[in-house]
């Protein structure tokens, strides 16, 4: 069997050179995004809002493409120190997406293995990366290569974390949560008859 090659580029927005690159990389994210359940629409507000388009011309983001025989099959963006308190570079992988159609098919090998050279250019000891907890196939991809588990990130709603840390600035929602978890006392009752 022959292993069609692969081919991945470094994708900068902003560079008139990389503008259809761009444009390709921009199409996956879409299909990324739908692919994670947002709906067609969704995904393409998410475009005109230009986030993708900022955060690759940020000087600490950086992108590849993968094209299989000329058509673009996957994407890999990257930040340097996400956290900005590591005493060494350290790069985080923030997406990764190999097109489902063309999966096990070592796209995916070949956009990581852009990363580790630029990983080492950077001198990073390290490369992290998220991964949701419910995505089976992606958790069991990165164990393969080498990730650990190094910590459990919790998120929170913003609303939900301020009701928190100050649930006295709305009494009756403490009241409300006491009766529900069956933490307030039960109502006086008046004997019959």
């Amino acid at each position: 069997m022959v292993r069609t090659s692969i081919e991945v580029v470094s994708v900068r927005a902003g560079e008139e050179r990389d503008e259809d690159l761009v444009r390709e990389l921009t199409g996956l994210w879409m299909a990324q995004r739908v692919d994670q359940g947002a709906s067609p629409e969704a995904a393409a507000r998410a475009v005109a809002e230009g986030r993708l388009r900022e955060a690759l011309r940020r000087c600490d983001v950086r992108a590849w493409l993968a094209r299989l025989e000329e058509a673009p099959v996957g994407y890999l963006i990257v930040s340097e120190n996400p956290f900005g308190l590591a005493p060494h570079p350290e790069v985080a992988i923030e997406q990764l997406f190999v097109d489902r159609r063309v999966r096990r098919r070592g796209v995916g090998h070949a956009l990581l293995d852009a990363v580790v050279a630029y990983a080492e250019r950077l001198g990073a000891e390290v490369v992290a990366t998220h991964v949701p907890t419910q995505s089976r196939d992606a958790n069991r991809f990165f164990a393969r290569l080498g990730f650990g588990s190094v910590v459990v990130r919790r998120v929170v709603p913003t609303a939900t974390l301020r009701r928190k840390l100050h649930p006295e600035a709305k009494p009756e929602l403490v009241a409300m949560l006491r009766r529900r978890r069956g933490l307030a006392p039960a109502p006086l009752r008046r004997p019959i008859g």
